[in-house]
């Protein structure tokens, strides 16, 4: 018998993933709610695996197209917050430019950590 996983075909490969930020988007809306929160989870880093709930699966699935794709390769990435280095600490943010909305999703630098040195 297969495994939850394969029965679904989501499951993650040991090397790289087989399947598409779209084919998840799709499979997620067109899912029962059971199925579609057991993709989300295998597709989901695991550091975000609490975000996997009915309530982000309602979220997903009421966006846009574009949209939904920026979410879920944003919740592919590891948890939003993330230390580099010793004392530098950045954050995954998205950016939306005023004249044409167009979103980037980029890391910003919140503290550098720097103890002595600064430009001013």
């Amino acid at each position: 018998m297969k495994d939850f996983l394969d029965y679904f075909g989501a499951r993650k490969y040991e090397i790289n993933k087989g399947y598409s930020v779209e084919w998840v988007a799709r499979k997620i809306r067109w899912s029962i709610k059971e199925e579609a929160i057991g993709i989300l989870k295998v597709w989901t880093h695991s550091s975000r695996a609490e975000e996997c709930t009915e309530k982000k699966l309602k979220e997903l699935n009421g966006m846009t197209d574009d949209k939904v794709l920026l979410a879920l390769k944003a919740l592919e990435e590891p948890s939003v917050l993330r230390k580099m280095g010793d004392k530098q600490l950045n954050i995954r943010v998205k950016l939306t430019t005023t004249d044409t909305h167009k979103t980037f999703c980029k890391q910003a630098l919140i503290d550098s950590g720097s103890m002595s040195l600064c430009i001013s």
